[in-house]
């Protein structure tokens, strides 16, 4: 703590933090940009891009408030790349280390602190869903022996919900929830600014008074398409159009599948503002997975003001206030995805070239605020 003659203000030397975590997802960037600003904090990354899928990298890291190092495992095998996370936590020396999952960083942290003596917290983000828990059959037993093994080592586990975030508290006495959520005032903001590109597709795939259904994600099995485009056409009135934003290995068979259907539109991969102008003109949004940890779509699509369909078993869940901003469906059930999609499209939520009301349960600020106070506390 330093005394400042000229301001008579005290001033608090920001704790240190170090980061080691994959990639930096779109849906990230307002969280790792906040902990830099709130913290001296240093970011290593060890992936190029998503494995998953491709994002304009460049482009994202124009967004980031910080520097990030890359040290890429891949590159350096996993005994070389051990070797430089101990260093940089050794040369850096922090107040918390965040790691990601149960994965190797945290056992690398976890030996460190132990052998060092260090005074150090470890806090992990970890994204499961209440089901990836809680299904026995669903992680392998070195998973489970893993955890078991770390989560007592840890001092603070960040999980997306919070039935996980009380599943972990039972069992190992940490948990806090902070979902996958954007800063929603610069959302606001951008999804105003693309008001004119909404418009325009509006124009192009001749939108007009239309109630429109919107799916974003990659077009494979888990995503649950083959019985949404059933379930869209069981229920849709003629003035109901269902946009697919996405590419994967399904698509050729889900086009087959909406073939002769001219109320499903299949626009390919989007990303950045291109695809946010979609979350203007959606009625409703639909994330109906057999099996997803979160679902960062739902709070993009709250964020414009769309009612979100999602499912039980996605945690992303956690956002939807039933018949309120949304409803939660069972993904194996088609008839309930069906009258789901009704009762979405039937609200009173059309676009009318301006910005909707936002239905997101909270903001950014509030929980962002509490997570760098709970950090600060450790």
């Amino acid at each position: 703590m330093e005394a400042n003659a000229l301001s008579g203000r005290t001033n608090y030397m920001k704790k240190k933090i170090l980061v080691f975590h994959p990639i930096i997802a779109p849906y990230r960037i307002d969280l790792f940009n906040t902990l830099a600003e709130r913290f001296d904090a240093e970011v290593c990354l060890y992936w190029r891009n998503l494995k998953d899928q491709s994002f304009d990298y460049a482009q994202l890291e124009r967004q980031f408030k910080f520097t990030p190092l890359y040290i890429i495992k891949e590159e350096m095998g996993s005994a070389r790349w051990s070797l430089a996370v101990w260093k940089k936590i050794s040369a850096t020396k922090p107040d918390i280390v965040i790691v990601d999952e149960f994965l190797l960083a945290a056992f690398v942290t976890a030996f460190h602190r132990i052998l060092t003596r260090g005074k150090y917290k470890i806090v992990s983000l970890v994204d499961d869903s209440y089901k990836m828990v809680t299904d026995p059959k669903f992680f392998p037993w070195r998973h489970k022996k893993e955890v078991d093994v770390l989560a007592p080592q840890l001092d603070e586990i960040i999980n997306v919900e919070p039935r996980v975030a009380a599943w972990y508290q039972q069992r190992y006495g940490r948990g806090y929830y902070f979902p996958i959520i954007s800063d929603d005032v610069k959302a606001r903001e951008r999804l105003q600014r693309l008001l004119p590109l909404s418009d325009q597709y509006v124009e192009q795939y001749q939108l007009q008074g239309k109630r429109v259904l919107l799916f974003v994600g990659r077009l494979v099995h888990l995503k649950n398409l083959e019985r949404v485009i059933p379930a869209f056409l069981k229920v849709a009135p003629e003035d109901a159009r269902f946009v697919i934003v996405g590419d994967g290995s399904e698509k050729e068979r889900l086009q087959a599948l909406a073939k002769g259907h001219d109320n499903i539109i299949f626009t390919g991969r989007l990303e950045g503002d291109v695809l946010y102008a979609w979350y203007n003109i959606a009625t409703c949004s639909i994330l109906a997975s057999y099996q997803e940890a979160f679902g960062a779509v739902v709070n993009e699509a709250l964020l414009g003001g769309c009612m979100a369909i999602v499912s039980k078993v996605a945690g992303s869940q956690c956002l939807i206030e039933e018949g309120s901003n949304g409803f939660l469906v069972d993904p194996e059930n088609e008839d309930e995805i069906a009258e789901k999609i009704r009762l979405a499209l039937a609200s009173d939520n059309p676009y009318r070239g301006a910005l909707r009301p936002d239905r997101m349960p909270e903001t950014f600020e509030s929980l962002s605020k509490a997570l760098v106070e709970h950090l600060e506390q450790l």
